[in-house]
Order: C-alpha cells, then structure tokens, then sequence
C-alpha cells in the first residue's frame, strides 16, 4: 500500500512541531501480527504493508494529544481498510457467519446500556431519525426500533458479516457499509436529529474533516453522541489494557481532557454522561469516554500544558513494558515452534 504522509502539525489544534515519544521507526504495532498472522493471507503486499506496522508516536505540547505523524493518505487507507474488512473468511471471530452467539449477546447489552443511558439523559427526547456509525451487529439500531419506537433508524458498519446480520435477523434494511476512513452517507436522508458514533474520533485519518461531516448531517437542534473513545491517561496506567501495542487503527490516543480540548475547537458543547460497562473487566470501567455534542458551543479551550510531561512519562513506561512483553512472547513462540516450552533455567521442557 502506497501513499504515507507525514502529520507535522498537531491534527487537533494545529500547534507545532510535536515531541516524538519513541524512535522514529520504532515498532510498537503488533496487533497486526496477531490479526492477520501474514498481511498476505489479505490480499496485501507484505512489503507496501510493513511501513504501517512501524510506528512511531508523538505528543502535542500544547493540548497533549498523543497522536500517530505517519499515516497513509485517506485514498491508501480506504484501500487497506476495503482489503482488510472484505473478506469474510477470515480467522475473526467476529467476521464470520453466523456470528457467534457471544458476540451478538456482548455487543447487544452493550447498546441496550447505553441506549438507556441516553434516554434517562433525555437524549432521545423529540428525536425522530438517528444514524448509528459502527452498528456492529444490528442490536443497537434494533432496539431503537423496537423498544423505543423509532422508525427511521440508519445504521453504518464496517463488516460485510455484521451488515448480513443486521438485514437478514433483525430486518433492518436501512444497513450500508461503512467505508473507512471516509465518511460518506449513501441513504436518500440527508439530515438526522441524532448520530451515534462508536470511537469515530480516534479511527479518523482526520479527525477535523470527520467532525465537520458528522456536522453537516445534523438536523438543526440535532446532537451527536461520542462513545468508546479511550481515556488514555488510564489505558497507560495498565500494561493488560493494551497488551499487544498501539496500532494502525487508533490515530489519536485522547485522554478526557484532550478529547474535550478537540471536540469545542471544533465548536461543540460537551456534556459528559455516564458511560457503560464495557466488558467484565473493572479495569476498564474509567477508561472509556461518552460524550453528549450539540453545535454551537463557544467555550475556549484550557490548554493542559501540565499533563505534556506525565503523559509522556506513562508512554515511555508503557513502551518499555510493552517491549519486556513483546520478547517474552517471542521467546515462547519459538519454543511452541520447536514443540517445547521454556522450563526453569531457561531449559526445554516437553
């Protein structure tokens, strides 16, 4: 895959240059590995593909955002992710049909927890058409049909198996494929009173361009709901949160102050709520970031030039964690290889 660029300006405020926090070149993705195992196996060239596993990190001295320099450009991107996401016999647990029947129960509580967030808030008050951006499976836009009498729910989603799933089991037909790291709106409604969108922000090639698109969709009165985005000044704290690396996906690591920093540059009001459980694991539990955007907001930012240094520091031990893991796991994946494990003294034992 061709076509990388170079951020060399802050994609949030703009400030420059940023400070680097591991070596350019650096490999911290391994996601990829554990994905994909070869990038062949997807259609992709092994040896367009590897300058995107090698990344490298920095932060902004003015908003503290933590954020990916080198990227592809968003016609690369769209390639890749097209490749990656197209092929449905994949070792994904979650791109295979039928879908398994945990993912559809873990995803379906999920938005059955924050629907009902968002109507005790009175977010679903006077809304009468909602486009839900990463719909997974089809439960969340269900359920506002369902259960809270919507009749005009649209749903976009970046698996051909979830989108099955969603038309064939739930019959909803207002289901399309969501094309990343573009967002194009392929339904004849052009305008909707509410957007829910599933980590947008941190996926976005620009995050800018995309909160002006989800902008310009926006009925007047309308509101937008950003959910799963990471607080990273947590995730950092916990070497288990991310145990297999940053990765080509997630472009901006946010922190909660960050987030908020990006969102009213862009001229939103923020309302935080309380966001969902995610999962079963409590570390998690103040990791995760629901915010409530209506346009119009005039609140000026605060720069938090004093959280420049303490992230910084989180990374770089996060990093060299990382790094003492990453060896480990090798060392044991050569001697699975070899049919043995490592026994005390570093002797095989079989």
């Amino acid at each position: 895959m061709k076509g990388l660029i170079e951020f060399e300006i802050c994609p949030s405020c703009g400030h420059g240059p940023p400070v680097r926090l591991a070596p350019a070149g650096h490999r911290v993705d391994t996601t990829l590995d554990l994905i994909a195992g070869d990038p062949g196996m997807f259609g992709l060239d092994s040896i367009e593909f590897a300058p995107l596993m090698d990344i490298d990190f920095v932060i902004c001295s003015r908003c503290a955002l933590i954020f990916m320099p080198r990227r592809s450009t968003p016609e690369a991107a769209k390639q890749y992710y097209s490749q990656l996401f197209h092929c449905i016999e994949t070792p994904l647990p979650f791109d295979e049909l039928p879908l398994s029947e945990r993912f559809v129960r873990r995803k379906g509580a999920f938005a059955r927890d924050l629907i009902r967030t968002l109507h005790d808030h009175g977010v679903l008050a006077s809304v009468e058409s909602v486009l839900y951006v990463r719909c997974n499976a089809g439960e969340g836009p269900r359920l506002l049909r369902d259960e809270y009498g919507l009749s005009e729910v649209y749903g976009l989603e970046l698996l051909p198996s979830c989108i099955r799933h969603a038309r064939e089991v739930y019959g909803l037909e207002q289901v399309e494929r969501l094309f990343a790291p573009e967002f194009d709106n392929p339904f004849p409604r052009r305008h909707f009173d509410l957007i829910l969108c599933d980590e947008a922000f941190a996926h976005a090639h620009d995050p800018v361009r995309i909160a002006r698109s989800l902008t310009r969709l926006l009925n007047d009165g309308g509101a937008i709901v950003a959910f799963k985005e990471k607080d990273h000044s947590q995730i950092l704290k916990s070497t288990r949160l991310f145990p297999y690396g940053m990765n080509f996906f997630h472009k901006q690591l946010f922190t909660r102050r960050s987030l908020r920093i990006f969102l009213e540059l862009q001229g939103f009001s923020v309302e935080p709520l309380p966001h969902p459980a995610v999962g079963k694991r409590e570390s998690l539990k103040n990791s995760k970031i629901l915010y409530l955007l209506r346009p119009g907001g005039t609140a000026k930012p605060e720069f938090p030039s004093a959280e420049v240094e303490p992230l910084t520091l989180s990374f770089r031990r996060w990093l060299s964690a990382h790094q003492r893991r990453s060896r480990r796991q090798r060392v044991l994946s050569v001697f699975r290889t070899r049919g043995a494990e490592p026994g005390i003294g570093g002797a095989a034992r079989r």
